[in-house]
């Protein structure tokens, strides 16, 4: 059938209508019906809405649902790594760096105190890797979300999430969020150069320090840490303390040496380490051992085998900018630290103050690295 020119003209212009008028109502939905489309995608980390309100608000859409086998039953539940945007690389074999010392940390420029703000209209953006699968993420985080709006009395507070740590840094340093979740290391890594300040540190029950762990299938080609060269290994994050830094530095100063052979792999969350040994897409993996102490797969401690652990590390650490508002800050700090043992449903989590003496051996671990100048 022949269309004329004019007709063909209007067709276009109506099409090149409806696409514009529609495409935010289509986005505005997928937002609506799934929680993880990102609300900055520009960003690069996504920002969990409607976590700090009200009983009617729709705050578990993360957890697993009844009938639902969820993580304790199924090892399958967090699907397969994505291993083509993994890092996949060659092992940086760098030279040792000597007796780990203590540090002698230079004299810090801080900055001034922001002014205060009225913290009753304030939207609160805390921000964490997802180092666990995001329906465990937000299982922990949504009552101590709840909490800390209640004791702040802010207008909300939020969870935002990025793949890795330096994007959860960044975003903290240009001010699209007011607090972050990381590991010492990160901290360490980024405290002079974005200004940076210990607000709290997290405690476990007892625990104020946690251990990472190498670990290998059973009956797999790696039997021992002298295995590891010249085959593929599973990571964190470069900036993870217990998922790689803290087994590098006891690769370093057990002498044991990867060629350059060596494959590694940065898989984002400590879970996604323990799948990929099962699954055998790595040879060996390196992650926090409570993911394995902790982990309701069936039989795992017939599966895989514990090569090593690391030394201890120093708990978490909520950290800001030194120029947050001052107001804000002593009260998100008076917040965390007043949660009570059991307060938080399910967990045992509370918090401490925190002060960068605690983490003098940490510094001496990073720089023996050389990670720190």
């Amino acid at each position: 059938m022949h269309i004329n020119s004019s007709i063909k003209t209007g067709l276009l212009l109506v099409s090149f209508l409806a696409s514009t008028l529609l495409t935010p109502a289509l986005c505005t939905a997928q937002r609506a019906s799934n929680p993880d489309f990102p609300h900055q995608e520009s960003s690069g980390y996504s920002d969990y809405p409607e976590y700090g309100g009200d009983d009617s608000t729709n705050v578990y859409d993360y957890l697993d649902q009844e009938g639902e086998s969820g993580y304790e039953d199924s090892e399958n539940y967090y699907g397969e790594p994505d291993y083509e945007t993994a890092g996949t690389g060659e092992y940086d074999e760098t030279e040792d760096g000597g007796e780990a010392v203590e540090p002698t940390a230079p004299a810090r420029q801080m900055l001034k105190p922001g002014e205060p703000i009225n913290i009753a209209e304030k939207t609160v953006r805390v921000g964490r890797i997802p180092y666990l699968s995001v329906k465990q993420l937000m299982a922990q985080a949504v009552p101590l979300l709840r909490n800390l709006q209640k004791r702040t009395g802010a207008k909300e507070v939020r969870l935002v999430s990025s793949g890795s740590y330096s994007d959860i840094i960044s975003a903290l340093a240009r001010g699209k969020i007011d607090f972050a979740w990381v590991g010492p290391t990160a901290y360490l890594k980024h405290r002079d150069k974005e200004s940076l300040m210990a607000v709290a540190k997290a405690k476990f029950g007892d625990e104020t320090a946690y251990r990472g762990v190498f670990i290998a299938p059973a009956r797999g080609k790696v039997q021992g840490l002298e295995d590891l060269s010249g085959n593929i290994i599973g990571f964190v994050d470069p900036e993870s303390a217990s998922g790689y830094i803290y087994p590098n530095y006891l690769l370093k100063t057990l002498k044991i040496k990867l060629s350059k052979k060596t494959r590694v792999a940065f898989l984002k969350n400590h879970d996604n380490v323990l799948l990929a040994v099962l699954k055998g897409k790595i040879d060996a993996g390196a992650c926090l051992e409570k993911t394995v102490s902790a982990s309701k797969i069936k039989d795992l401690d017939k599966r895989i085998i514990v090569l090593a652990k690391t030394e201890e590390i120093p708990s978490d650490v909520i950290v800001c900018r030194q120029d947050c508002p001052l107001n804000l800050r002593e009260k998100f700090q008076e917040a965390l630290i007043s949660i009570k043992p059991g307060e938080l449903p399910g967990s045992p989590l509370t918090f401490l103050t925190a002060t960068d003496d605690e983490f003098a051996p940490v510094e001496a671990v990073m720089r023996y690295l050389k990670l720190l100048p």
